[in-house]
């Protein structure tokens, strides 16, 4: 409110001043220097002041103002920015802990199924090496009861051939 008065008030006094300057004081050469460079500099010191008072200060102030604001949300930016790092650093360093734990992880279960297949494989071979043990005795014992089941009929067959060739009874 006082800011519009006193600019109202240096407008009616700048108007006055111009309005009352006796053009008298106007020499015939314009660029003479008389007493109107003095109202000309006082109305441009006024000028000056009342511009400084309501146009470039407010205005220096805003641009203030703005540059902070701007500054601000520059530096939350960053530092929004080296969180965002920060975080995606954490992550990866956590997804290659992660991984180096499934591998491990993996590693170890394979480990355990190969062990695992080497016992089924093993108790297979010493199945088989029983199974095979037990068969290899039924054979020889199935082998020698046929042999001699064999010999006792290998003389009544050779008197049965012998006579059948000779076409006579052979006596034993």
């Amino acid at each position: 409110m006082l800011n519009k008065r006193f600019f109202s008030f240096i407008l009616g006094t700048l108007g006055l001043f111009a309005a009352t300057a006796p053009c008298a004081l106007a020499a015939d050469d314009l660029l003479s220097v008389n007493k109107t460079v003095f109202i000309q500099m006082a109305i441009f010191l006024i000028a000056i002041y009342i511009l400084n008072k309501l146009v470039f200060k407010p205005f220096l102030n805003l641009m203030d103002r703005r540059d902070k604001l701007t500054r601000g949300a520059i530096e939350e930016a960053k530092e929004l920015e080296e969180k965002v790092v920060q975080i995606i650093d954490e992550y990866e360093a956590k997804l290659a802990e992660a991984r180096v734990l499934a591998v491990e992880e993996r590693n170890k279960i394979v480990q355990e199924g190969e062990k695992v297949a080497e016992g089924i494989l093993s108790k297979a071979r010493e199945e088989t090496s029983g199974l095979l043990q037990e068969a290899k005795h039924k054979l020889e014992a199935d082998t020698l009861e046929i042999k001699n089941k064999v010999k006792s009929d290998v003389d009544a067959i050779a008197k049965d051939i012998a006579s059948t060739l000779l076409g006579k009874e052979i006596a034993s």
